[in-house]
């Protein structure tokens, strides 16, 4: 229960690069910017690694207790 917003953010990043190959653009809006698309996937791929290490973080942190 602990790692939800981080669960969150990773389906909602594998959510958002899968959807950026499926429907292929030049530019994505974000955070109300133009910008390449190749940026945005790297900028929610990024998000999505840091969750993970966040959990992976908690877990051994909760493992060597």
């Amino acid at each position: 229960m602990k790692h939800i917003l981080s669960l969150i953010i990773i389906g909602v990043a594998g959510f958002k690069i899968a959807q950026s190959f499926i429907n292929p653009e030049n530019a994505t809006a974000f955070l109300g910017m133009e910008m390449n698309v190749w940026g945005y996937r790297i900028i929610w791929a990024s998000a999505a690694v840091i969750s993970g290490f966040s959990i992976m973080r908690g877990r051994n942190k909760d493992a060597n207790k």
